[in-house]
């Protein structure tokens, strides 16, 4: 923020820094601080800054936020079950509250197809064979809560035992 000041008898509006000659030879700067809005808090700690009183504060800061838990499976695997079968799985390495995204595939566009998420042992919703278009389905379920160490898997239902149904990607991302 600059400032009003009176340098040698002399007014200058609106300065918000100055340069001025040092005893033995080069300039010494001093910059305006009094629109500093952060906080130790703010600051890695072991590093400098000035508060809007112009006093040097060290930071105390331990990291840059909140880290999230982002995992990603891939498989070929087919399935060819009209009951469904699991094609693609991870275990999660963080417990938390997730939203969950994959993308199912099928062979044919004809007859009822399928997929459903499963957390550990237990199904999280039931055999989801709407939402298709053309040959594809993509799933995306928000606030689904894995433990540590919990299976994730999609199981996908096929129109029969000539057609195939994959999943090539699974990702989970911590909210």
């Amino acid at each position: 923020m600059a400032q009003n000041i009176t340098l040698w008898g002399a007014s200058y509006s609106n300065v918000p820094s100055v340069t001025l000659p040092k005893t033995g030879g080069g300039t010494a700067s001093f910059t305006d601080v009094t629109d500093t809005t952060a906080a130790a808090s703010d600051v890695a700690s072991g590093k400098y800054f000035y508060t809007s009183a112009g006093v040097r504060t060290q930071g105390t800061s331990s990291g840059g936020g909140s880290s999230k838990n982002v995992q990603v499976a891939q498989s070929t695997t087919r399935s060819t079950s009209t009951s469904g079968t699991s094609v693609i799985s991870l275990t999660c390495s963080t417990a938390g509250t997730y939203d969950v995204y994959w993308t199912t595939f099928r062979s044919s566009t004809s007859g009822t197809w399928g997929s459903k998420l499963r957390i550990g042992s237990t199904d999280y919703e039931s055999m989801n064979t709407s939402g298709w278009s053309n040959h594809v389905q993509n799933r995306h379920i928000s606030n689904v809560s894995i433990n540590a160490n919990q299976t994730v898997a999609v199981y996908v239902q096929s129109r029969g035992s000539n057609y195939y149904g994959y999943v090539g990607t699974l990702t989970i991302v911590q909210a």
